[in-house]
């Protein structure tokens, strides 16, 4: 064979071999292509100068403006972008700040435009979160235990070819987040603003859980919805009616992760409700205040008396705080927390979950979900694994933006600071299990000494709506 020959035959086998590659790359779903933690990821946002300044000045509309991305270098255009956030988008204006988190939705203005299967993708600034990996964490906790959670994972945004930031990338809970999870095609998803307390049959009692369909809903799914919440109320068929299995592990991590932005604390917020079959569960959102970044000013949480956070960001931008915001009884309480009466607002406005705790056979399921929540994921090397993880993907760079919240010094602070915190989190959960240390409020207040100790643990270094850093 000639030499000519070969080589074409070579260059043949190669383009072929590459063709391939492209192949398989493209066949790759989002969850692999751009949610393998570990792997920093590339978005790429390009748009006119007049698009960008109309989308800094008018930040709190949150209109979608159009703009072009590059993701991990396959380019889309017609893209949707807009500001996202509550408080948190208020406290980036008032700090004059332009690092706001973004929703890029790819397929508003060309139908049918999709990255790997995915149509929506969440970028979050973490302004709250000194570690940056407080909802990363939290989501594997829930995929440890078989809970059905979002994927995260880091990305280097640039704005018109000028790097802007490392951002959290999440995974949006929507049509192709049901797909991923659930084999079934009845899913009905909800993002209520609701207690799940039980109040009448009539439909209209639950406008905070109706009127926040997500994923498909309607009057048939409400029906089961509140039927499910009845049960749980009068105690009966409960299993017909809820996913009980589900709620114990939900209930497992909420408890482990102290969040009192959500139904923990004194908010009735930040969690999704699925109806599938008549049988209803819950999905886990919205981490970055949790372990006690978010004041809670109702019940047994103490100390930070009544709290309004665009007033505060004002007064933290002109005098910004250097030292704790928490006394040692506040972090005492977060390490502490007690597993049979997890909540601070009144349990009387958590019927929902304290009925369920009354059952033994569900307190017992519940109890096996934080046990292997400590002593394997946190105790058993899960969480340094994934900490470590997070670190050697982001920890070179991240802070060193121009614009960041926090410097690369506050971060390896605060990660240090996380793994203390979790480690005597999860010592007192062990004790409150084999009743070494008390497991309510009222039975800690009248035994605090066989609490952990937390006076070692600043937990103004993990950031939160109190603490952020100013250059």
């Amino acid at each position: 064979m000639k030499n000519g020959t070969k080589l074409f035959i070579a260059a043949i086998v190669l383009l072929c071999c590459l063709v391939a590659k492209s192949q398989v790359a493209a066949k790759k779903k989002y969850a692999e292509s751009l949610f393998s933690l570990g792997e920093i990821a590339t978005v790429e946002i390009n748009m006119p100068d007049s698009t960008w300044q109309a989308i800094i000045e008018h930040a709190r509309d949150k209109q979608y403006h159009v703009c072009s991305v590059t993701i991990n270098g396959e380019r889309f255009d017609s893209v949707a972008i807009r500001t996202k956030g509550a408080s948190s988008l208020d406290d980036v204006t008032n700090m004059k700040s332009d690092r706001y988190s973004f929703t890029l939705k790819l397929n508003k203005y060309k139908k049918g435009q999709k990255y790997h299967g995915m149509t929506k993708l969440l970028l979050n600034n973490n302004i709250w979160d000194a570690t940056q990996m407080k909802d990363a964490v939290v989501y594997d906790m829930c995929r440890y235990i078989g809970l059905p959670a979002p994927l995260t994972n880091y990305a280097k945004i640039s704005l018109n070819g000028k790097y802007f930031g490392c951002y959290l990338m999440v995974e949006a809970i929507d049509k192709h987040f049901c797909k991923r999870n659930y084999t079934d095609e009845k899913t009905n998803i909800y993002k209520p603003y609701h207690n799940l307390a039980y109040t009448g049959d009539d439909l209209k009692m639950y406008g905070d859980i109706s009127d926040f369909a997500k994923v498909r809903g309607g009057e048939a799914s409400m029906q089961r919805v509140v039927a499910a919440l009845k049960s749980v109320e009068e105690g009966k068929d409960i299993e017909e009616h809820v996913d009980v299995e589900s709620v114990m592990k939900y209930m497992a991590l909420q408890t482990i992760v102290v969040n009192y932005d959500c139904m923990t604390g004194k908010n009735v917020q930040n969690y999704y409700l699925r109806e599938a079959d008549g049988k209803i569960s819950l999905i886990p959102w919205d981490y970055n205040l949790a372990w006690g970044g978010y004041p809670d000013d109702e019940g047994d949480f103490e100390g930070f008396g009544d709290f309004d956070p665009n007033a505060f960001s004002q007064q933290w931008i002109d005098a910004p705080m250097t030292e704790s915001s928490w006394s040692k009884e506040d972090v005492s309480k977060i390490v502490n927390f007690p597993i049979d009466t997890p909540f601070t607002s009144k349990l009387s406005k958590r019927t929902f979950f304290m009925n369920l705790l009354a059952n033994e056979a569900y307190k017992a399921r519940y109890y096996h979900y934080l046990n292997v929540l400590c002593n394997q994921y946190i105790k058993g090397g899960g969480f340094k694994k994934t900490i470590n993880t997070i670190n050697k993907e982001i920890g070179s760079f991240v802070g060193t933006e121009e614009n960041a919240f926090y410097s690369s010094n506050r971060f390896y602070k605060a990660m240090q600071t996380f793994d203390t915190l979790l480690q005597k989190r999860a010592a007192s959960v062990l004790g409150q299990i084999n009743c070494s240390i008390p497991s309510t409020w009222d039975a800690q207040k009248a035994d605090p000494e066989k609490l952990i100790n937390s006076d070692d643990i600043n937990l103004s270094d993990l950031g939160g709506l109190m603490v952020i850093e100013k250059k």
